[in-house]
């Protein structure tokens, strides 16, 4: 007989996107677009993590994401020493590079994987764009839904804002007199119209657990950390606890 069990478990920023990045990984629509379909995994810091799990080494930091919140400004990643783009699977073959070739050839059951910068508790999640045309989101929307392709978003709790329909339209290159680095538009995403894992479906993915956000936040090494409750079989949260120790 399974024994059931309950933990409260602290994710630091890094290890709760890595936990996010297997998770989406290992999703089935993943798994299968991956081998015989169509999967693009744009650059991102959450991102790189689903990339990592998917190819078996990871693309580092800073050579995979493009833009970036960082020393107090809206940024973009050093242009040297950054990757060629994305990373995507055409039929199992993967490359690397613009993913405007491979959009084209998506139909329904592709999957197109996208980090955003802020999520709210309805699941609505929001994208900064600092490309004038809307950079890798900008030049996949309309085609993943018009062709009825899958746009899953790997986001951490930790960007979590009151709401995203609240920002409603202030944001947009010219349209806000001073910012604090790069000028940005912004792309709202209704959580009908995507696959959104957090934490806490990582959590049911991986380990079968029910998880509740107890608290963000912290210190040091715990900046940016998600504090969680976790309920379910032992065995998941020992395997749970196993692989974040794992991780230090």
């Amino acid at each position: 007989m399974s024994q059931t069990s309950t933990a409260i478990v602290v994710l630091t920023s890094e290890e709760g996107k890595d936990l996010i990045g297997r998770a989406v990984a290992r999703l089935p629509q993943v798994v299968k677009a991956k081998a015989s379909g169509h999967l693009v995994i744009t650059g991102g810091t959450t991102c790189r993590y689903v990339a990592k799990d998917l190819m078996g080494e990871d693309p580092g930091r800073d050579s995979f994401a493009v833009g970036w919140i960082s020393e107090g400004e809206l940024g973009e990643t050093p242009a040297e020493g950054r990757g060629p783009g994305p990373i995507f699977f055409d039929e199992g073959d993967a490359q690397r590079g613009w993913p405007g070739p491979i959009l084209e050839k998506f139909q329904a059951g592709d999957v197109y994987i996208k980090g955003a910068n802020a999520i709210d508790p309805a699941g609505n999640t929001g994208i900064l764009m600092a490309s004038p045309v809307g950079g890798t989101i900008g030049a996949a929307l309309s085609i993943v839904y018009a062709r009825g392709a899958e746009l899953i978003i790997p986001i951490s709790l930790q960007k979590l804002i009151p709401s995203i329909a609240a920002i409603g339209g202030k944001l947009g290159h010219g349209k806000v007199d001073r910012v604090m680095g790069t000028k940005v538009g912004y792309m709202p995403i209704l959580a009908e119209y995507s696959t959104v894992i957090t934490e806490v479906e990582a959590m049911q993915h991986l380990y079968g657990l029910k998880a509740t956000m107890v608290a963000s936040g912290g210190i040091d090494d715990c900046v940016g950390a998600v504090s969680l409750h976790v309920a379910g079989e032992l065995a998941g949260i020992d395997k749970l606890f196993s692989d974040i120790e794992a991780m230090r």
